[in-house]
Order: C-alpha cells, then sequence, then structure tokens
C-alpha cells in the first residue's frame, strides 16, 4: 500500500473513531503490531554575543540537569505509546525507526481532532491513567505543558540533556525548556516556510518561467500586491495571489516576531497592520476570504487552478502532505522564499511523567531529534526539514534530495536559510493559540467591517476568554 493510500485510509478510520470519543477518553490506536509494520491509526556582533550566551545557558542548564534526582519513569511496558492529534507526521517516524527497530512496538493514541481541540483534550487524557509515554505538542500551547510538571516530565528522566542538542536550531531548544530551565521537550523538525506555486499558472499568466523570476515578482509586500493585481487582470479574476488569509497571516506575522501578550496586556500592533493589508486584498479581489484554511475549499482551489500558490512550512511538502493533497502530484509546483521569511508552527516530542515505556522512548526521542544520521534518514524518507544543522547541511552539499511534486528541486536548499534565522522564543506564550484563532475568526467573520472594528470585537472576545488578559 503505498503511504498516500495509507495515509487517507488512516484518516477515514480516524474519522469513524474519533466520533466515539469524549474527550479522549476512547482509544484509537492505529496498531499494536512492530513498528515496522505499524499501519497507525519558520548581525554579526550582536548575533555572536547572542549565540554564546546561549551556548552558555545551555551548558548550565546540561549540568543542572545532570545533578537531576534518579528518574521515576519505568520500562513495565513494552508497547511505546506515542499521543497526537494526527499521525501525518508520525507515521512517517514510524515507518522510518521500524526499519532500524524492528522489535520495537510502536502505537499511535489519537487525542483531539486538530491541535487547538489537543491542546485543551491532552490535559484529561494525560490524567485518565491511559497508557502515554510520549505526546507531541505544538508551539503555541506548548508552554501550558511543559511549565506542569503534572503533565511533563524533564529529557533528563531519560538520559537526554541539553547538550545533546549541540545541532539543533536554537530556538527549538529554547522553546522546549521550561521556565525554570529545565528542557522538557524536543523537536524533530525545524519549521521554515516559503511561497509554493503553480508554474503552469505562472507562465500563463505572469509569463515566469523559473523560481528567480517568481521570486523577483513577489520578493517584499508591495511587489506581492503588484503582482496580485497584474494576476487578476490577466486572468480576469479567475486566479487569486494565495488560498487562504490565514496562510498569507502566518508569513506576515511570524516574521515579525512579535509577542501577543506582554504582561498580562493583548498587544494588537501586527494584528492591526495585517488587517489594514489583507482588507486592501480582499476589496481588491486579490484573495477570497471564504476560503478557510484546512477546509475541502482550501485543498480544491489549488487542485481547480484558482490560485497562484500556498504559504507552505516544510511539513508541508512531502508525500501525501499538503502540497499533493492541493494539486502538487503532476510535479508542476516549485517553491520560492516569498515576500518575507518565515515560518509555521512546529512540533515538539514531550515526556509524560506516567511514561512506563523509558528505555524505548529515550531511543525514539534520540533517533528523531538528536541523531544526525538517523534524521538526515527521516528528512529524505519523509521530505520534513528536520532539526540538526548537520543533517540538514549535508543533505544540501550532497544534493540528495530531489522533490518529484516540486518537479525535483530540493525544497531543503531553498530554506536552509531561513531555517537558521528563526528567532521564536521571545515571541510566545501559553495564550497564543487561542488569541490567533480568535484573531482569525474575528477578521473573518468581520472583513467588510473597519480595522479598528474588527479590533475592538477581537480584544472583546479575547479578555472575555481570557479573564487575566486585558486590552491596550
Amino acid at each position: 500500500m503505498s503511504k498516500l493510500t495509507r495515509t487517507l485510509a488512516l484518516v477515514a478510520t480516524l474519522a469513524m473513531a474519533s466520533s466515539a470519543l469524549v474527550a479522549c477518553g476512547g482509544s484509537t490506536e492505529s496498531s499494536t503490531a512492530p513498528a515496522s509494520t505499524a499501519e497507525s491509526t519558520a548581525e554579526s556582533a550582536a548575533d555572536s554575543a547572542a549565540d554564546s550566551a546561549a551556548e552558555s545557558a545551555a551548558e548550565s542548564a546540561a549540568e543542572s540537569q545532570a545533578d537531576a534526582p534518579a528518574s521515576d519513569l519505568t520500562n513495565d511496558d513494552s508497547t511505546l505509546t506515542v499521543v497526537c492529534w494526527t499521525d501525518a507526521d508520525l507515521q512517517n517516524m514510524f515507518d522510518v525507526y521500524g526499519e532500524d527497530n524492528a522489535d520495537a512496538t510502536v502505537v499511535y493514541q489519537n487525542c483531539g481532532g486538530n491541535g487547538t481541540e489537543a491542546s485543551t483534550q491532552y490535559a484529561t487524557y494525560l490524567n485518565s491513567g491511559d497508557d502515554v509515554d510520549l505526546f507531541v505538542a505544538e508551539a503555541g500551547w506548548i508552554l501550558n505543558y511543559i511549565n506542569d510538571d503534572n503533565m511533563s516530565a524533564p529529557l533528563s528522566d531519560l538520559g537526554i540533556s541539553t547538550s545533546d542538542y549541540k545541532d539543533a536550531y536554537q530556538y527549538t531548544v529554547e522553546i522546549g525548556t521550561d521556565n525554570n530551565g529545565v528542557l522538557k521537550a524536543a523537536s524533530w523538525q525545524a519549521a521554515a516556510g516559503g511561497f509554493a506555486y503553480n508554474t503552469n499558472i505562472a507562465k500563463e499568466y505572469l509569463g515566469v518561467e523559473d523560481e528567480t523570476a517568481m521570486q523577483d515578482k513577489i520578493s517584499d509586500w508591495d511587489k506581492f500586491e503588484a503582482t496580485a493585481a497584474e494576476l487578476k487582470e490577466k486572468s480576469e479574476g479567475k486566479v487569486t495571489i494565495c488560498a487562504t488569509i490565514g496562510g498569507m497571516w502566518q508569513a506576515f506575522s511570524t516574521a515579525k516576531n512579535a509577542p501577543w501578550v506582554e504582561g498580562t496586556t493583548i498587544k494588537t500592533d501586527v494584528a492591526k497592520e495585517f488587517t489594514e493589508k489583507v482588507k486592501g486584498f480582499v476589496d481588491n479581489g486579490y484573495i477570497n476570504p471564504d476560503v478557510q484554511q484546512w477546509t475541502t475549499d482550501w485543498t480544491n482551489v489549488g487542485l481547480n487552478g484558482e490560485t497562484l500558490g500556498y504559504f507552505y512550512s516544510t511539513w508541508c511538502l512531502g508525500e501525501g502532505a499538503q502540497l499533493e493533497q492541493n494539486g502538487g502530484s503532476d510535479g508542476n509546483w516549485r517553491i520560492v522564499l516569498g515576500p518575507q521569511t518565515y515560518f509555521w508552527g512546529g512540533s515538539w516530542l514531550c515526556v509524560s511523567p506516567n511514561c512506563n515505556t523509558a528505555e524505548e522512548a529515550a531511543k525514539f526521542v534520540r533517533y528523531f531529534t538528536s541523531d544526525a544520521e538517523t534524521m538526515e534518514k527521516y528528512a529524505l524518507y519523509s521530505g520534513d526539514f528536520v532539526n540538526n544543522k548537520v543533517a540538514m547541511n549535508k543533505i544540501v552539499a550532497d544534493g540528495s534530495n530531489s522533490n518529484a511534486l516540486l518537479g525535483g528541486q530540493d525544497q531543503f536548499a531553498v530554506l536552509a536559510d531561513v531555517a537558521e534565522g528563526i528567532k521564536m522564543s521571545d515571541s510566545i506564550s501559553k495564550y497564543d493559540q487561542s488569541l490567533k484563532d480568535t484573531f482569525l475568526n474575528t477578521l473573518k467573520d468581520n472583513i467588510k467591517e473597519d480595522t479598528d472594528t474588527i479590533l475592538s470585537k477581537f480584544t472583546a472576545q479575547a479578555t472575555a476568554d481570557n479573564p487575566d488578559l486585558s486590552a491596550e
């Protein structure tokens, strides 16, 4: 069975199984077979000083973890259970891990239909007593879990310390470290983003023949808007510049690296700037506000040739992932940097305090988050940009990655500098997922209103949902 066919079958299975779940009370394990066969259900002196400080902090954290008390984790169970809201990455991970660990038994436990649901439903599942060894957390809400010792255990309990991540992209280590300087989570990916576009549409309406010419036409937001106007005129309004407001927001906002919250005050500077910009795109017909991220409409505008492209992170570009779902299967898509460098999300492996398969959990975490050789293998298999500079630099230098969905283009070569420049840890808070979702929903529902009205409605809803916060 092909990976895509298997993934689609799993999605159908989980869709049926999830209806029986109440706050993840039921199990949708895809398999209890060995992992090998499991069919599982984003300037020089200053930068130098900053790097030196980060290395010093990392060494101190590693030393403090080395002095940590003995782990309470056990090896009472032979099955490694990994909890997540989707196995889009985990299926590939299980496949690769199984090739080198044929005797391992690794299963997937579904919890939530998406990352937003998981951010609240995980707590119920982790407190239920059901089996969980590792769980996956997103950048938007990971702080809620790694800063709660009842929800997550230190990686040092698995014999893993900050020193294991000398070759990782530093922001991933910073985000995985709790408020007390304890490393609680490790990421397997650096989520650099770019703009993927349909080469047929680019050639027909814009006269673009290659990636260099495409990048020149959208290399900043002013050029992006000018190209949107040209595309509308040449296509007679049939083709938009990008698929969704949500994708455009991700590229715009993360590049700002600005916090949603300062102290207890919601900050709206970036939201205001984006609202003013995107309203112009909507009013001029450059983007369709009715197309929502992650929906069938979002998929179909690519399949039907109704949009030039999508803002994609690296995890969107592998076999069976978003690029293929949205029309990239004919190899007529390419990726460029777009109007500005940005990142999109990222996922971290966290250890449950109830982990009872500690030895296998340690092997699994190291395999995907700190071992350059196995991480290179996973990157070439999955198309994901892994969180290891040695592995990624080797792949790019060797020219060993060729993405058929991108006509043989190496997406890693395009996005390598983006990954190096991601700065994220200073701008995230435990409220981010909630505030981001509230803002985008408010923007969508009130796009015809003026900017001040949209922001007022956003902050009113945000403070109602988070009473400990206040509007500016």
